[in-house]
């Protein structure tokens, strides 16, 4: 079966937690003008509950499904928007599809230790939503990137690696990768 055909030209960014898609991904729309999407925070919104509740409550697979009904969601806007989906958006054969269909899908990848750093970063600020990472974060963030590598690969057209750059550089790459065109 064939993915639904978006009504709007929306550009999506796929990486792993920390890789800045919802820091790049806000910027990117104010420039564009476009509307922002962060998937984890619209399954927040919609169900009163952060991503650890939900998958200390329900499991993962749970998430996962919510993930995807966000996404379909987020696909059949009128409007184009910039959405950042999930580090495990790609886990899904169906989410793979409707994003291999995308005009613009953007993998922002970041080798291991800048991710701890940045991920390090936010838990001391209390931001503890990340439970795939819990009781070790750099063997877990490792597994996590070895298993899902391929599927980032498989579903985007650019891969921008994050290393070094400040987020102006990287809305600058993204904006020149798509050639979509700022607001004045």
């Amino acid at each position: 079966m064939n993915p639904p055909t978006s009504p709007a030209p929306h550009l999506v960014l796929v990486g792993l937690m920390g890789t800045g898609k919802s820091t790049v991904g806000r910027r990117i729309a104010h420039k564009l003008g476009w509307e922002f999407l962060d998937t984890d925070d619209e399954i927040t919104r919609t169900t009163g509950r952060t991503v650890r509740q939900i998958f200390e409550a329900e499991g993962e697979e749970y998430f996962r499904q919510l993930e995807h009904e966000v996404l379909v969601a987020a696909w059949q806007l009128s409007t184009p928007h910039v959405i950042a989906g999930a580090g495990g958006i790609i886990l899904r054969a169906d989410n793979r599809e409707l994003l291999k269909s995308a005009q613009h899908v953007i993998w922002l990848n970041a080798p291991l230790p800048i991710l701890l750093e940045r991920i390090g970063q936010r838990a001391a600020k209390g931001d503890g939503h990340r439970p795939l990472i819990d009781g070790n974060p750099a063997e877990r963030l490792q597994k996590l990137y070895v298993e899902r590598e391929s599927l980032y690969r498989e579903v985007s057209s650019v891969e921008i690696d994050v290393e070094g750059l400040q987020v102006q550089d990287v809305i600058d790459k993204v904006l020149f990768e798509t050639r979509l065109e700022a607001n004045s």
